[in-house]
């Protein structure tokens, strides 16, 4: 069976009417489209151009604090020797140290070590690889000692040697609290971040305008390096330090946003 197919038809001037609209709304949608793209792309070139720029500042402080570090080494034909004369010796340094009043809490062993010591290593003879003769034991021993008080560091010191250590690891010094330092070395150099922005946007005819960016860097604390007269441990008076002063340092980047004078 066949079906049938019904078509309706409209007059001539409907269907180029119902055309027109079609190809008007199509017209509006394009143009709406191109006005927004123009928005974005103006918008982006009225953007200020932009200066970058990085700065830091140091500000110094005195310590409030300082770690000693006291070793003794020894060295013996077999192991346990060389770990018991270490061991000796610095249990007379440990009470050396309560003599004097440090507090327990501030002496804690930082490193504890045994090894071999090895020969002068023979030429080989027709290739023949030779093992390594070892001739002796290499023991020690460090302790780090916290001193509250600067003017002490040199009693420390000496108290140590007298009681046979033989080896000064070196002096350490700290702020335990830095905030304020903190706080001023980033103020600082934020401030030195404008001044070179203003000195190069004049260079340019330009001034500033806004802040675009900041980026804070982080914080370094360079302690100083002590100075320690050498001495005899036979000496009377104490070994003199001077501490020096800790150096606390900022880093910022700031992006600013610049414009015609």
């Amino acid at each position: 069976m066949r079906q049938l197919g019904v078509f309706v038809t409209e007059p001539m001037g409907t269907m180029l009417e119902n055309t027109t609209r079609i190809v008007a709304a199509a017209t509006a949608l394009w143009l709406g489209w191109a006005a927004c793209a123009a928005g974005q792309v103006s918008g982006v070139v009225r953007e200020p151009p932009v200066i970058r720029v990085s700065a830091s500042a140091d500000v110094s402080i005195q310590p409030d604090h300082a770690v000693v570090r006291l070793g003794v080494l020894a060295e013996a034909p077999d192991a346990a020797s060389a770990q018991n004369q270490v061991n000796e010796t610095m249990q007379r340094v440990l009470d050396g140290m309560r003599r004097i009043g440090m507090p327990e809490q501030t002496l804690k062993t930082e490193d504890l070590s045994l090894y071999p010591v090895y020969g002068n290593q023979p030429y080989p003879q027709r290739g023949e690889p030779q093992q390594p003769k070892i001739v002796g034991y290499r023991a020690s021993n460090v302790v780090s000692v916290e001193v509250a008080e600067l003017a002490r560091i040199g009693e420390v010191i000496d108290a140590g040697i007298e009681a046979g250590a033989n080896q000064l690891q070196g002096i350490s010094f700290g702020v335990r609290n830095d905030a304020g330092a903190r706080a001023e070395a980033m103020r600082l150099a934020v401030e030195e971040a404008r001044i070179q922005a203003d000195a190069i946007a004049d260079a340019l005819g330009m001034r500033i305008v806004g802040v675009r960016e900041v980026v804070a860097g982080e914080y370094g604390v360079r302690p100083p390096m002590p100075y320690a007269e050498q001495r005899l441990a036979a000496d009377i008076a104490a070994t003199p330090v001077q501490p020096g002063q800790v150096d606390v340092t900022a880093n910022v980047t700031v992006a600013y946003e610049i414009a015609r004078d």
